[in-house]
Order: structure tokens, then sequence, then C-alpha cells
């Protein structure tokens, strides 16, 4: 077979690859038809109107993709691991497996998933970590004692389909009492159950039965002693119940009223949001519990009369923001996950931090163009001018509000124009202070009503040009690769400009209709979404936020689709979901991470109005979601290590409280990580660039002077992996130390500003991890010695300096400053493999293009480098030109040469912290938080 991999071949097998990307092997295969002949005809026509290239043959097509196949899945197997062992456990897989039978909970439920527009992609992913849960589970735990489980979601991305999932398998294997524990708020709590039954409750095999406060009050009908818990009995039974102390009393009660019916329950608990409210936040060191921990626990160790205990009892808790879990205690009667901690990947469709925000060091995440600045500086702070109208003091709302209304009038539009039937949202989320809402609901009232229909089309005619420009369909697929359905673009102006008006017509609460149902217009519904709002007022109005409950494809759904400004707090701010959001207005924040990232209503899933949706937030703000994102990258990474290693959950918690990048802020309020210590750090498993440099002429030309000497004092270099550069093996830690302390870091990093204490740390704990001498890398571009391109004459030789350009538009670039977002080369991280190494690698360890934590670390330890520091620096061109046509790069223009260096030290593999006490700087002394550390929630 003829191999189509020389550059002249570049362009087919780019095409290809993009069709795999967005149809799949399978549909790719023969072009989306069925043979060779359909191939032939689709190419033909491709290649008539100049789409590929004329030399694209069907034969070509099929070796070409038959190739690239075989490549991708011998890359994969490696990935495909890592990525199936995101969980850490203690105990062995049970026997337990997906469930096949047709009419069982799980079946069901998939083909329910199917129907609503779920992926196979989607299902099939959701079905393999669901039953690696399951194999965790114990159907007899009356020897072994409860289970204990945690499951780290993401914000909005699909937790409950797991939940669900879950309990549809255990159902098919016998478990008979499900209790969700959830959340503090009764109406969410009712979401979740209205949701669970609605999934769960088909005709089948089994039937579930919902019991929905469950007391020693409760229908004779819902009564312990009346439950079918027999192993032949087809019936399960679901409670949802509120975290709160009285209810989960009645719960423990209820369950224990029968002893005899307690001995054949097989419980599952699933603890939903279970860093909200559970938490111990007394003394732990006193053996205190906060009364809704304290009912929690006894919950999951339950016993009753004569110290009869359950047959089985799982306690999974399931978070996207798992930091108090992990930090404040982990006795034996708590709720630490002892023996099980897993992942959950969402979705290729799921708009996450990493993809709004980008991470730190990547170019793959970049961060979508969708976020406005709410402006704070001395000449317009917009931040005082809302604190000025929670306070009563003026009415008229700031120009980022103004123009986030209009997106909202603009988007709301283009979804109707498309047909869209389900609801439609912006959310303004500037305060927790119930009092703070009606005030800014009135000004918002004011700002539309103050304006003709004509003067308001205007008005979102501007913006609707503005943001088309700002966030383009090329931006989009340019930002987020790999989205897995096809995108549709803005319409004009002209096409939305009738829905606009209609939406102008009526700005009201939601109205009481005929048999007190809620009648729903074409305007615009005001939502105020607080405890303050239960109910209907004086004018027969729905203040509170209530979509139609009723199902989209009824002829009584409300049409054109609803849309809706919403205005609230604690409600808006973890476990509830906003429908159709195209527009935030968000001023909230916090210096913990858990709480910031659960206010994330913009996460999610937007298929069908992907380019619509728009974020206003603070510079400060937009930077501390991009900070979580990069942290919340990093802890997944970590349990990738962990599980490849086989460790204990017992021995994961250090590693998640040291970290040198938990520095800029609290991952959790101090009563909440009781037992974690806030002055170590552990620099084992570190992999940071230098990406921020000052472009200053004194600081860089000394760089370049302690860089060469440094070099000099190194003797005789061998050639790369790929002759493009330089190494030295086994360099003492002493000469390191005297190079990374004599240069020059930007204060901006995290790492490298506290350089300092990882020397220190390093001169401690590498004899206790084993660490051997460094090695030590200058990395170019074109082989050593070529004279091709501009060189670096250096330790007797000529290495190709590297081109970096800036980070950002050239209108946005501040001339003392360069950002360059990104050093290394993901293959630089192997480059000191010397051929015995890559002799020790299977063929699946030899993909040099993936950087990620777990798999480098395998990699290395595989080549025989597992206990071996890299250092590897860069020469970078001070005259590095840009693209023309990039959109997201502008040319470096600094002046002088740069010296950049990556650092990697290599994991701890024992699962012992290597922590010292060093404290940690904050990154950001000047930051004004509006501070509400170990903020609860209320309950709404």
């Amino acid at each position: 077979m003829y191999t189509y991999n020389d550059p002249g071949y570049d362009e087919h097998r780019s095409i290809i690859r993009r069709l795999v990307e967005k149809k799949g092997w399978s549909d790719a295969q023969f072009h989306g038809g069925s043979d060779i002949y359909s191939l032939r005809y689709k190419l033909q026509q491709l290649i008539d109107i100049d789409v590929y290239p004329e030399n694209f043959t069907a034969e070509m097509w099929l070796e070409i993709w038959s190739e690239l196949k075989k490549t991708a899945e011998k890359s994969k197997r490696l990935d495909e691991r890592i990525k199936q062992s995101t969980l850490v456990a203690s105990n062995a897989d049970n026997d337990m497996h997906v469930p096949d039978s047709e009419h069982g909970s799980w079946q069901l439920y998939k083909r329910s998933l199917l129907d609503s527009g779920w992926t196979e992609d989607s299902i099939n992913e959701l079905e393999q970590t669901t039953e690696g849960i399951l194999k965790k589970l114990n159907i007899n735990t009356t020897q072994s004692g409860p289970i204990k489980g945690l499951v780290i979601g993401n914000v909005q991305s699909g937790k409950t389909a797991n939940m669900a999932g879950l309990m549809a398998m255990a159902a098919d294997w016998g478990w008979n009492v499900f209790v969700v524990l959830s959340g503090i708020i009764e109406n969410l709590r009712k979401q979740t159950e209205d949701r669970l039954i609605k999934d769960l409750d088909k005709p089948g095999n089994l039937a579930w039965a919902r019991i929905s406060k469950p007391s020693l009050q409760s229908d004779s009908a819902e009564r312990t002693h009346q439950l079918h818990l027999g192993k032949s009995d087809s019936k399960r039974y679901l409670t949802v119940c509120l975290k709160h102390s009285r209810r989960l009393e009645n719960l423990n009660a209820w369950l224990k009223e029968d002893p005899q019916k307690l001995k054949q329950m097989r419980i599952l608990v699933i603890d939903d949001e279970a860093d909200q409210a559970g938490i111990n936040t007394k003394d732990v060191s006193k053996d205190e519990r906060t009364k809704i921990n304290n009912e929690i626990v006894k919950l999951v160790n339950i016993k009753g009369d004569n110290q009869i205990k359950p047959q089985s009892m799982n306690y999974i808790s399931y978070t996207a923001t798992p930091y108090a879990n992990f930090l404040n205690e982990a006795k034996p009667e708590s709720l630490y996950p002892k023996d099980f901690i897993g992942v959950l990947n969402p979705a290729k469709e799921y708009f996450g931090p990493k993809q709004i925000y980008g991470l730190d060091e990547s170019e793959e995440f970049r961060g979508l163009r969708i976020i406005r600045e709410i402006c704070k500086t001395k000449e317009l702070d917009e931040e005082k001018h809302i604190k000025e109208i929670h306070k009563g003091h003026r009415k008229d709302i700031p120009q980022s509000l103004k123009t986030a209304i209009h997106w909202f009038f603009c988007a709301a539009a283009v979804l109707r124009y498309r047909k869209y039937k389900k609801p439609i949202s912006m959310l303004v989320h500037t305060s927790q202070a119930q009092r703070d809402h009606a005030n800014i609901a009135e000004s918002i009232q004011a700002y539309i009503n103050s304006f003709s229909t004509v003067d308001w089309i205007e008005l979102c005619a501007g913006t609707y040009e503005e943001e088309k420009s700002q966030m383009t369909l090329e931006d989009f697929e340019l930002d987020f690769e790999g989205y897995p359905f096809e995108v549709k673009d803005y319409p004009s102006f002209d096409r939305i400009k009738e829905e606009i008006s209609r939406l102008k017509d009526q700005l009201s609460h939601i109205p009481l209709g005929d048999e007190g149902r809620l009648d729903y217009h074409d305007g615009i519904h005001l939502c105020i979404d607080n405890c303050a709002n239960n109910g209907i007022n004086n004018e027969d109005m729905h203040v509170r936020l209530a979509y139609p409950d009723i199902p989209v494809d009824s002829p009584l759904y409300p049409s054109p689709a609803p849309a809706f400004i919403v205005i609230g707090g604690s409600t808006l701010s973890r476990g509830l979901t906003i429908e159709g959001l195209v527009s935030t207005y968000f001023l909230r924040t916090t210096k913990t991470a858990d709480t910031l990232m659960q206010m994330g209503r913009w996460f999610g899933y937007r298929k069908g109005y992907e380019m619509l949706p728009r974020i206003w937030m603070t510079n400060d703000t937009q930077k501390k979601y991009r900070f979580l994102a990069t942290l919340d990258e990093e802890l997944r990474e970590e349990l990738k290590v962990y599980s490849l290693q086989g460790d204990e959950p017992a021995l994961y918690g250090p590693k998640v409280k040291n970290s040198p990048k938990v520095s800029w802020m609290q991952v959790t309020a101090r009563n909440r990580s009781q037992s974690a210590i806030p002055t170590n750090i552990d620099f084992s498993g570190t992999t940071s660039q230098t990406t921020l440099f000052n472009n200053d002429i004194t600081e860089l030309e000394e760089n370049i002077t302690v860089t060469e000497s440094f070099i000099n004092q190194l003797g005789t270099p061998k050639k790369t992996r790929t002759n493009k550069g330089l190494y030295w093996e086994n360099v003492e830690f002493e000469k390191v130390k005297g190079f990374l302390t004599k240069f020059n870091f930007n204060q901006k990093s995290r790492t490298f500003k506290q350089i300092n204490k990882l020397c220190e740390w390093y001169e401690e704990k590498a004899q206790e991890a084993n660490f051997t001498g460094w090695n030590i890398l200058i990395s170019g571009i074109g082989k050593v010695d070529s004279n091709k391109g501009k060189t670096w004459k250096i330790a007797g030789s000529l290495v190709g300096k590297i081109t970096r350009t800036r980070l950002g538009k050239p209108e946005e670039q501040d001339p003392t400053f360069i950002n360059i977002g990104v050093l290394r080369a993901p293959s630089d991280l192997y480059e000191d493999i010397d051929e015995a190494g890559l002799s020790l690698l299977p063929e699946d360890y030899k993909n040099f293009t993936n950087t990620s934590n777990a798999y480098v670390r395998e990699v290395r330890k595989k080549a025989g480098l597992g206990k071996t520091p890299q250092l590897v620096i860069y020469r970078i061109d001070q005259k590095s030109v840009a693209e023309p046509s990039s959109k997201t790069r502008s040319s470096l223009r600094a002046v002088e040469d740069i010296i950049g260096v990556s650092l990697y030290i290599p994991g701890q593999e024992s699962g012992k912290s290597l922590a010292a006490s060093l404290t940690i700087e904050l990154d950001s002394p000047e930051t004004e938080y509006w501070d509400i550390e170990g903020e609860e929630e209320v309950e709404n």
C-alpha cells in the first residue's frame, strides 16, 4: 500500500481529519455514502467546484482514511487507558456490568436519552463512566461497612443524567431504596425530584415510587412497613431530601421505623452538590458536627433497633467543586470518600470553564470571545454605579448593562426567527441581598420603557453589528476546536427586526391567567428570583422565575419562545438551570474558588445557539475564572496520575492541599477545609513554562548573560532526540539553583515568582523523592549547526532561535509587557530520551505531541527518566513575526531576544506528600474582594 505521508498530501489528510471530527470514522469512510461508487461521485462534485484538489481519487481517499484510522487507534490506546482510569479507588471491582435487559431501567433510560437528542458518543461516555462507578458499589455492606465515594462533575454539565444513570443501573442489579440529598432550596429540590422520576419511571421491568417527604407522619401507603423490598419485588423507591436538619431527622426515623424492613433495604444515597450544606464547619478537632452533617453521617452509618443494619449502604457524593470534600476531614465515621474518587468527562459540546475562559499555557484552549467588560477604572467605575442602584441612590443603569440588554433582545430575536421553541433567558446577578434585586429590576424596566420601539430597534442594531464583528463564525471554529455539531451564523439584522419589536411591546412579570395558570405573552417576562417573591403579587403577577411546565411539543406550549430577564442571588448561584441563557450580567464575586465556580450558570450545553451567549463581568473576575479553569484541569490531571499509580483516596488528599498554583485565592472557605495545611506547598509534578516577560532591554540582556554563563559550565552536550537541540545529563542541582535564582522572572508568574521557595523545597525533598540529577536542554528549530534561519552560538554549536509571537491583537498590546501564551513545544518534554530510552517504549507510548501530566509521567517513567527533573531553555528571536491572517496573535516586537525556560519536576509516585512548610504569597494583593467567605445559601 502506498503511504501518503509527505507534505504534498497535507491538504488531503486535513480534509479527511476535519470530516472525521464532524461526522466520525464510519461516515467519513465513504464521505457519507455507502460504497466507493458514492464516494467517487461525491469527490467529483467537490472537485468540480474547486473545494477539493483535482488529484483526489476515491482510492487515495480510502488509503489515507485507513492510515489515519490506524494511527488514531494506536495513539488512542494510552489516552483511553488514562481516560478510563480516572477512578482512584481502594476497593476492587465487583462483577456487575451494564444491564442489558431491554425492559430494564438502564436500557429504557438510555433510549430516552437518544430520543431527546443525545449523541451516541455522549451516551457511550455516560455508560462507560457510570459502569465504572457501579463496579465500586457493594450490594452487601453488613460486614464491610458503608461504601463512600466521590464523583467530580462539571458545573451545568449534565451531572443529573449520570446520577439517574447510576440509579437505573443499580436498580436493575437489585438496589431498592434511593435517597438523593439535594441542596437547601425547596424549589430546586422539587425540580430534581420531578426530573428524576420523569427519567426513571418508565413502563418496564421495574416500577418506581416517589416518596416526597418521608417521616413518621407520612401517609399510610408511604410508611416503611408498606414497602415491597424482597429480592423478587419489582418496586423501587426514590426520595429526594432537602439538606435541612429536620427533614434529615425525619428521613432517618422513617428508615428505622421497621427494623425488619431496614434489614431488607439495599440503599444508594446520592449527595448532590456534596460540597454544599453537608460539609462539617464545626471544629473537627473536637469531634463537633453541624446538625446537617451529623444527620447525613447518621444516615450513612444507620442502625435500627438491636443494631440492625440495612443489607447495603452506599454513599456517593457528586460535586463540581470538591475542594471542601477533600480538605475538611477524613475520620472513619466522616463522609470522606475513602473507597473511590471518580471524574465525569463532559461531552465534546460542553461549554465549560476551559472552553469559555481558556487555560494558562495552552494553545488548544484559548477561550471563547464572548466575555465583555464591566468597566472598573478611576474614570469609569460601573461596579460602583451598580452598588448605587442597589442602595436606591440612582435609577439609571451603566452602559455595560444597557449593551447586555440590547444583546438579549437581539439574541432572543435570532432564536425566534429560527423557530426555537424553548425558553430564552438573560441573567442579572449583581448581589446576594434580596433588597437590591427590586432596585435593579426597576432600573432595567425604566430603561427599556424609556424608548420608542423605533429608537429601541436602532440601539439594538448598533449592538448587533458590533457583536457580530467581535465574535465571528470563524472565531468560534478557531477557538472551540472539535465542536461536534454544525454551527449557524448570524442572520442579517433586517430578518430579526420584527421579533425585536414584538419583544419590546410588553414587559411585565408573568401574568396569572384563567384557572390559576401562568399566562406567557410575546414580550419580556421580568423575574425576580428570591424568597421575598413567593406566590402572586397584588396585580395578579407571578414575580419569581417559572418556565412553562408542559412539554415543549404540546400545542398548549407558548409560542413564540418565551423570553425572560432573571434577576436574583442565591437561587441563581447553584443548582438552578437557566434555560436558553444568551446574556449574563455578573458582578458577584468571592475569594473562595468553589463558591465562584458554582455561580457559573453560563456553563453548559448551547446546541442551536452556540454563537449567541455573551457574559459581562469585570476583568478581575474574568482572570479569576481563567485561574479556576486551570486549577480544575490540574486537579483532574492529578487524579489521572493517581489512578494510573493505583493509589488509594486516603493518599490523594495531600496532593490537593498543596500546589504552587493554588496561591491566588482560597479554594474553599477556612471552616470547610480544616484539615488542610495552608502553608504547605509541594512542587512535585510541576510542569511550568515562562510565558510572561518584561520588555526591558536591561533585564533581557542580563538573562542572556546568566544563561550563557550557566551553559558554559556544563561541559560537552549531546544532541537531542530530533537533533534540533542540545542536552546535558545528570547536572547537579547546585548549578541549576545558581541559574534559576539569578534569572529575572516576571513577578506575575505564579510558579516562577516563588523560585527561591522551589529551590528550598527541592534541596529538602530531593533525597526523599529519589530524584536524579537534572537534564538540561537547549531547544531550537531546524537541525543543530544548520545555517538556515537565525541561530544562537552556544556550547560550541549553532542552535536555531525559536519564534514566538504575542497573544492578542496588535492594538491590544502593552509595549512594556509581553505575553506569548505558550513557550514549550509539545515534544520538548521527550527530547532528552536517548536511543536506549526509546527502545524501552512500547509503540503506544510514542505520541510525542501529548503533554497531559499523566501521559508525560508514564512515558518518561518507561524511558527510565521517571525521577529525572528537566530544565529546557529557549532563545526567542526578538523579531518574530505573526501570520498576517492571525486573529489571535501579533508580532513579538521585543527590544532584545528573550530567554524562556520550561521546568518539569517528576511527580511523587508513592502517594506521600512532599510538602514543606513554606508560606504562599498572594498574587494580587491590590484586588478588592466582596468578602462573602464561607457563605452558605439560605432556603428560598
